[in-house]
């Protein structure tokens, strides 16, 4: 489906079919948009291996490599044939007292997170200059054309409008405001993919779960 269709669905849904409607198509447009956001954090529906964030060029000596902001974690990392550990800063300090300030070199085992949001900090430090290619779940792209497509799986398109309905219906300054229907909606978007976990949660699958547990 795309965009287009997707609104066309809302709108057939939410018989908003006023002239002008009642929602803009640059509102749905949002909405649609953090629709595809929320089922990718809930469900990890994308998988990359092969663009630009996946494949981090490092240096001998080198300290970090960048994290791209739409990755939401890392599956599997390689070193050429060496794989690396994902892994918070809070579990190297207890099990490599100092590592921060050694200058340590030799194959990387670590890739540790919890310095920099931005970043990530290798472990050893690299003896000579590589590639790391990374296999993580990231973002989608945004839809900003009405011919542009979800990223995630067709079948899965339709589940989009429950969020466009669940956050239409949710909105108190709106003639369309309706909170049975909004719990409804919300209902069948969290069957498609799952209940939403706080940004915390979310925080501690990222940090390989070392850090304090997550909030139940």
């Amino acid at each position: 489906m795309k965009l287009k269709d997707l609104i066309a669905l809302y709108r057939a849904q939410s018989c908003d079919n006023a002239d002008p409607p009642l929602c803009s198509p640059e509102l749905l447009t949002l909405y649609a948009n953090e629709a595809q956001a929320e089922a990718c954090r809930r469900s990890h529906l994308l998988l990359d291996s092969e663009g630009s964030m996946c494949r981090l060029q490092v240096t001998a000596g080198q300290r970090s490599v960048p994290l791209a902001p739409d990755v939401l974690m890392i599956r599997r990392a390689f070193l050429g044939q060496q794989p690396l550990e994902s892994t918070s800063a809070e579990w190297m300090d207890a099990t490599y007292p100092g590592w921060q300030a050694q200058v340590r070199v030799g194959t990387p085992l670590y890739l540790v997170s919890g310095l920099d949001s931005a970043k990530l900090h290798l472990y050893p430090l690299p003896q000579q200059d590589g590639t790391i290619e990374l296999t993580a779940s990231r973002l989608p792209a945004l839809l900003e054309g009405e011919d542009s497509i979800p990223e995630i799986r067709e079948e899965l398109h339709p589940a989009l409008v429950d969020w466009m309905l669940y956050r239409v219906y949710s909105s108190q300054d709106t003639d369309l405001y309706n909170d049975a229907k909004a719990a409804i909606a919300l209902r069948r978007f969290e069957a498609e993919f799952g209940r939403k976990t706080s940004g915390r949660n979310e925080q501690w699958q990222r940090m390989a779960q070392s850090m304090p547990g997550p909030i139940v």
